[in-house]
């Protein structure tokens, strides 16, 4: 069917833009990963303990053999397996801090290497790795995956429709988060239950209209405030010359109950944080590192919505939550 010339104006969006070249779109980054696994048959799949149960799902979905790794306490890797030709290993570049450890694999593994950058929007593909990004977990858009030098003969999917998910995210502009958190659960149950499609023109639209440096350097901006106010308390070590764009600050305090109790004191002030992974303390054979990361990680907000000012009040709070 050919366009349309003429009639009502549609929403004023810039041309589809992706931030890496040759991007292949999907409606999320899981089934970017479901489509990545389908195509090259793998046989067994290397997967760390502390990662998104949809990642696990996605892998189950596709037939795969699961071998769950461990990790330290500062999740890399406790070893690194000789793969056969028909395994792969995915390692995540946890909360966009573990670029150095994406590079290490990359130079051992080769393509071998699945490079899980859904929380590590700014961090740049490795030649010839398979990557995939989230957007949506960096950016107000209705969904979203980047599957990034994808295998050769990958074709793209048919997009799929995303303008009723615009609800959530409008309405959390006008509203705030609270009147809206029902309809963007609904949003994520949608795309859960959608099944694989690629992404939706609306979302390609929105992601092109971003302007990617400022929201780094906002990111980069608040980490180092963050950074200077917790670095004592953190158990997480961020590299003093690091210089990213993450997702969070992985504040990771040394007990779980007082974790619960500063999540639950933030709250009362309007301050939300979310939890990651908790399913891995219901996993038999759960690696110690990723049930303790899970219960006392505290992933505070930095993104481009704050400045120093929202800093400075987060900042505030974790402390007198603290005593």
């Amino acid at each position: 069917m050919q366009d349309a010339i003429g009639g009502f104006f549609q929403l004023e969006t810039p041309p589809p833009r992706a931030l890496y070249d040759a991007a292949l779109g999907y409606n999320s980054a899981r089934y970017a990963f479901e489509a990545l696994l389908r195509h090259v048959h793998i046989r067994r799949l290397h997967l760390p303990w502390y990662t998104c149960a949809t990642m696990v799902d996605a892998a189950q979905r596709s037939g795969v053999e699961l071998y769950r790794y461990g990790l330290d306490d500062q999740l890399q890797p406790r070893e690194i397996p000789t793969l056969e030709a028909d395994e792969r290993l995915l390692y995540v570049d946890y909360f966009g801090y573990k670029a150095t450890t994406m590079h290490a694999l990359a130079s051992t593994l080769g393509a071998s290497l699945i490079a899980d950058h859904a929380q590590a929007l700014f961090s740049s593909p490795l030649a010839g790795v398979p990557t995939l990004y989230s957007p949506r977990k960096f950016l107000g858009v209705p969904d979203g995956g980047w599957l990034v030098n994808p295998p050769s003969g990958l074709a793209p999917l048919q997009a799929g429709r995303s303008q009723e998910r615009l609800r959530a995210l409008a309405g959390r502009l006008e509203d705030g988060p609270e009147a809206w958190y029902s309809s963007y659960v609904e949003v994520e149950r949608g795309i859960r239950e959608e099944g694989m499609t690629g992404m939706s023109p609306l979302t390609e639209r929105l992601l092109g209209a971003v302007d990617y440096a400022t929201v780094a350097d906002r990111r980069r901006a608040n980490l180092r405030l963050l950074q200077a106010a917790f670095e004592s308390l953190n158990r997480f070590t961020i590299a003093p010359d690091f210089d990213g764009a993450p997702l969070c600050y992985p504040l990771l305090l040394g007990d779980a109950a007082q974790t619960d109790v500063v999540r639950a004191r933030l709250a009362r002030q309007r301050i939300y944080v979310a939890t990651y992974w908790r399913d891995v303390l219901e996993a038999q054979g759960a690696c110690a590192t990723a049930v303790d990361w899970a219960r006392c990680l505290l992933p505070l907000p930095l993104d481009q919505r704050y400045g120093a000012e929202e800093m400075g009040r987060l900042i505030e709070a974790v402390y007198l939550a603290l005593d």
